[in-house]
């Protein structure tokens, strides 16, 4: 599986390595901040995010906040604005309660 972070559109815009989620929360970061400085119509879509099988199974149609990615060690890149890690068990947890 590739490393590379791209938009919507196909640009490569940064990598993450699935090892530690507080890295793809930064790289996730800093592309915003470059592409709100181009002014880049483009977007990052959660789903499409590089080790996507790390995340378990049962949570890929996780649909209550968006998961950006899950590192080796079980921890969570999650919200809109992947500004929050949170561990496995609590996405699980929350994955369990019924969103209307």
């Amino acid at each position: 599986m590739s490393d590379e972070i791209k938009t919507n559109a196909g640009r490569v815009m940064g990598y993450w390595d699935g090892k530690q989620a507080a890295e793809l929360m930064s790289e996730l970061a800093n592309i915003r901040q470059q592409m709100l400085k181009e002014g880049s119509q483009d977007k990052l879509i959660a789903r499409e995010m590089p080790h996507r099988d790390q995340l378990p199974e049962d949570l890929h149609n996780f649909k209550a906040y968006h998961i950006w990615g899950c590192d080796a060690g079980g921890n969570c890149v999650v919200g809109t604005n992947a500004n929050r890690i949170e561990p496995i068990q609590k996405v699980r947890s929350f994955s369990l309660i019924e969103h209307h």
